[in-house]
């Protein structure tokens, strides 16, 4: 089993319930869990009854609501216990209920952030108070993700100043994943259907999907290419 935590003050749901839906597309098992501060993932489940402890969403299982060391072991709707995930990946935006085991043990940890000022300084006062709670996490090796990326003159240079002083390891290369209307489209008309159409997003946004693949996974780029097809044809 493989867990990656992604954490940071930035709104990812986007990102996490593609890459989701492409490893699920494989015939993989796959829990999503929501620990955003207000429980954002409810809203893109559609029909699918929140309250529960684990529901499913496009071939994968979404755990929502506060999480505790426990939820993967907890019961699915159908009563049955089953905690034998193949990937697990978590949305981490509040540390309540967490221990620094949970990064300790995790396979990859990833920082997603867009350009946003807000989102930036944010998600480096996330870290100093995750130091601050777990001083023994120092030096922990962090992957940085740009999400909504733009053409303008911020690099990732100036985005990573905001990060001096933290005893954090960076890796070298960041991910970016370029934005534009036909993407935010795509997210909108999901959100509003309950679906998850992979179908219609740029061609940029798909080539960074298969980076991402690549580099958490190992996924050579004809695996993951063929990965996000089928979850286009699945959810088509």
């Amino acid at each position: 089993m493989k867990r990656w935590l992604f954490v940071g003050k930035s709104d990812k749901r986007d990102l996490l319930l593609y890459l989701c839906s492409a490893l699920a597309a494989t015939g993989l098992k796959v829990l999503l869990a929501d620990g955003t501060e207000n429980g954002k993932y409810r809203y893109a489940l559609g029909g699918n009854d929140s309250r529960l402890a684990v529901t499913e969403f496009c071939g994968f299982d979404v755990i929502t609501g506060p999480l505790t060391a426990a939820q993967v072991s907890v019961k699915r709707s159908d009563g049955k216990i089953d905690n034998g995930y193949d990937y697990e990946l978590y949305d981490l935006e509040s540390l309540s209920g967490l221990g620094p085991e949970w990064f300790a043990t995790a396979d990859e940890i990833v920082w997603v952030t867009s350009y946003d000022r807000y989102e930036v300084e944010a998600s480096a006062q996330w870290f100093r108070t995750l130091l601050h709670l777990w001083p023994q996490l120092r030096g922990m090796t962090i992957r940085p993700v740009y999400i909504r990326t733009v053409d303008c003159y911020l690099n990732s240079d100036y985005i990573m100043s905001f990060m001096d002083g933290l005893a954090l390891e960076w890796r070298e290369e960041a991910i970016r994943i370029p934005w534009n209307e036909l993407n935010l489209a795509v997210q909108l008309e999901n959100e509003h259907a309950g679906r998850l159409h992979l179908a219609h997003l740029s061609r940029s946004y798909k080539r960074a999907l298969r980076q991402l693949l690549h580099e958490l996974a190992g996924w050579e780029s004809t695996v993951a290419r063929k990965a996000l097809r089928q979850a286009e044809r699945r959810q088509a």
